[in-house]
């Protein structure tokens, strides 16, 4: 008669530990949620930067006694510069969300194997 008491003691044991998994989860989960949030601005602030960077960039060569060539250069230099952040940008931003996806599935399966009868 003492294994049926143990069992019903075990199992609201097991569901508080599986609860508390995915207490961690979630918290993990708001984590990586805002560094990729953190992320995405950081890259969108300098998206902005390179953009005012290159009217600036514009303005100057628009106004400036400059040969119609060295405007375009620098035009185009600016240009691959804004590009060529935004895609490093794009990169970073995917790398920290592929990151999470993976670990948060890591979580899961942990929560899973605990839940689950072996």
């Amino acid at each position: 008669m003492a294994e049926p008491e143990d069992r019903e003691e075990k199992a609201p044991a097991e569901l508080v530990s599986a609860e508390g998994m995915l207490e961690i989860i979630l918290a993990k989960e708001d984590e990586i949620k805002s560094r990729v949030r953190k992320a995405e601005d950081g890259a969108q602030r300098v998206v902005e930067e390179a953009k005012l960077d290159t009217a600036v960039v514009k303005r100057k060569a628009a106004t400036a006694e400059v040969g119609g060539d060295l405007r375009e250069k620098e035009v185009a230099k600016a240009r691959e510069e804004a590009d060529r952040v935004a895609g490093e940008i794009a990169e970073r931003a995917e790398q920290v969300k592929k990151q999470g996806a993976e670990r948060i599935e890591d979580a899961v399966n942990i929560v899973i194997d605990a839940v689950l009868p072996h």
